[in-house]
This record gives structure tokens, sequence and C-alpha cells, in this order.
């Protein structure tokens, strides 16, 4: 098995005189910190984050002078501040990270790092392995962060043996330093956007709550809704979910039970009764049909003058999940039309609905009495 290097380095084009100065520094103290864990293993295996952070301290300022570096501009920060330690005056910090178990992974830090110090612009994590071999290692943040979770708040993952190429920002197809930079609500859309593209292309129905745009606090029931409301919410998942009108059963109402959830705190344990039960569509402009439309035609035709109304005037929250939810080729110029087209393909490719002319007679606003 090959050993991962204890210490990596920036990629920096021209490193200066500050860079080597830092370089320097951490691996160092990093050479330090695992001789002085091989001598004595048994008293880290039972130090806590803090211990850690005090060690990490301690290390860099045992081996500060060796270098050069001025030991009184290594500083550990305290109430949370981020990165775990400041080297003042070098635009460099240092986070420290730590694990009781046998692995090279843990929680990391929130994706929004509203407490991150403004001078600093690199940042290393040293990361201390406590369980089995005491071990230390130490590289450049972004490197080491795997993927994002769910404790209070969203965080990185962190995986020291992660290969740059595997990490969140290569994932999402950007760059730490940009990410990083990006307002509280942009950083939310762009996470949130990468996981619903990957949910879809693994044929998933799921996305983390912390995800939506909502600002309720307390879950409520669907069903307490007024009758606008309901309505309201229904056309525009009539809008959103082309599932409603595939030969899918399976999987027909569970992305839009994930969506009540997500973006209205709203809990809906019988989501098919809406769109499927209570009857069929039996009578038309004054008509009775030869052969009854199946339900979903009722709720497409009763909502439509709302559906063609949100989608000629789009609201910022319908233009976002737009966005999010259509997977199928769409005129941005044309968001009525471009329905029309889908739902019209969806109904002809459903045995169950393929004899319905429903753009007909979504067109001529055909009566359901």
């Amino acid at each position: 098995m090959i050993q991962e290097p204890r210490f990596v380095t920036f990629n920096l084009e021209g490193m200066n005189n500050t860079d080597k100065l830092v370089n320097s520094l951490l691996s160092n103290s990093i050479k330090f910190m695992n001789e002085s864990a091989s001598n004595n293993p048994i008293d880290y295996k039972s130090m806590s984050g803090s211990d850690i952070e005090e060690f990490s301290l301690a290390s860099m300022k045992e081996v500060a002078s060796s270098v050069s570096f001025p030991k009184e501009r290594i500083h550990l920060v305290r109430n949370h501040i981020f990165p775990d330690i400041l080297l003042k005056e070098t635009g460099y910090g240092v986070e420290i990270k730590s694990t009781q178990k046998d692995a090279w992974t843990s929680t990391g830090s929130s994706i929004i790092e509203s407490s991150r110090n403004e001078d600093v612009e690199r940042i290393y994590m040293l990361f201390g392995k406590l369980g089995g071999i005491p071990e230390f290692r130490c590289k450049p943040y972004q490197q080491c962060l795997s993927n994002i979770a769910v404790t209070h708040a969203p965080r990185y993952l962190i995986d020291m043996n992660l290969d740059q190429e595997d990490s969140i920002f290569a994932k999402m197809q950007t760059e730490y330093d940009n990410f990083r930079q990006l307002p509280e609500a942009d950083k939310i859309s762009k996470v949130r956007k990468y996981y619903i593209d990957k949910a879809r292309k693994e044929k998933k129905h799921e996305m983390p709550w912390w995800m939506g745009e909502t600002t309720k606090v307390n879950l409520s029931f669907y069903n307490d809704l007024s009758v606008d409301d309901k309505n309201e919410i229904l056309a525009r998942a009539c809008i959103l979910f082309k599932s409603l009108y595939n030969k899918d059963n399976k999987n027909r109402y569970r992305p839009i039970s994930l969506w009540l959830c997500n973006n209205y705190s709203l809990l809906c344990p019988n989501m098919r009764d809406d769109f499927s039960a209570g009857g069929q569509c039996t009578i038309l402009n004054g008509k009775t049909l030869e052969r009854p439309y199946p339900h979903i035609v009722q709720e497409i035709l009763k909502n439509h003058c709302r559906i063609k109304d949100l989608l000629n005037h789009p609201d910022e929250d319908i233009l976002m999940s737009i966005h999010d939810y259509w997977d199928f080729p769409y005129n941005p110029n044309d968001l009525y039309n471009s329905w029309l087209d889908m739902i019209e393909e969806c109904f002809k490719e459903n045995p169950q609905l393929s004899f319905v002319p429903i753009r007909k007679h979504i067109e001529d606003d055909a009566k359901l009495s």
C-alpha cells in the first residue's frame, strides 16, 4: 500500500518567499508532530479536539526558529473564527481537525464560511488521526473536501486520502476560491443544482432539505391549505413535473412530495389523491365524453389559466424551479409553448392518456361542465 504524503503544498506558479516560508514551517511542524506521536502514541489517542489545536500551535512555535519564522506571528484564534490558526502577515491560515477513529475522514466546517478571517487567502488543513497508529497530515484545504453533508447546517466532508480531481469542487465544476467568494444564496444555489443534477443522472428522487428556498420553520399539512392555495401549488406541480404524465406509476408522485416539503414545508401523505383519485373527467364543454378521461386531465384543465399566467409571466421561484426540474429541451423565451410541447409528447407516449387530445383541449380552453 502506497503511503500518502504527510505534507502537500499548494501548487502555485512562481512561489514567493512567503509561500516558501509557510511551506517550511508546516512541513517541519508535521514532521515534528509525527515524531512526537511515534514516541508516545498512547498520549495522543485520548486527545480532544482542543488538545490537538494546542499541540499544533506548540509544534509550529517549536520549529519556527529553525525556518526563521517569527513565532509571535503564529496565533490560535478563539470564538469559532475560521481558520483555527493564523499565520500573521502571510495571508495563510491553518484549519485543525482530528478524529478518534482509525480513519482519515471527518466532518469539516460550514460551506458558508461566514466567520472566515478576511486576511486569509489560503488555508491548509492539518488533520490528526488518533485511532490506530496516531498520525498527522497537512494539505491544502480545498484538496481534501470530498462532499457536503448536513448536521445543523451544510458542512464539508473531509477525506485526507482524496485525489484532487475527486474533490467536491471538481464535481461541481468550479474552483474553491471562486466558490468561497460567492454570496451565501449563490453558494446554496450552486450546491443545490449539483445535487439535483446528480440525483437526476442517477435516477434518484431525493433532495436534501436544507437546499430549499422555504423560509418556514414548522412543517404543516398540505390538506389543511385553502382551496386557492392548493390550486396554486397544483398548477405549479403540473408545470414542473413531467413524471405526472409518464407511464411510471411507482415514481409519479415521489418528486412532488419532496418538492412540497422542500419548498413549502408541507407534508402530503396522499399526493396521489389530488392528481389521480376523485373521479374521472366525464363531461367537457357540456357534452358527455364517450370515454372518460383520467383525473389528471381535469386538474390540468381546471388550472390551465393559472398555468398559462405563471409561464407567460414567471416569478423568480418558477424560473428557478424550471431550471432545476425541466430535463427536456425548452425555449426560455416561450415557456408556455415549451410546456405544451412536453405535455403533448408525454400524453402520446402514455397508453392511459394517448387517446386524449390534450393540446387541443388546452388551446380551446375546454370547460369541465
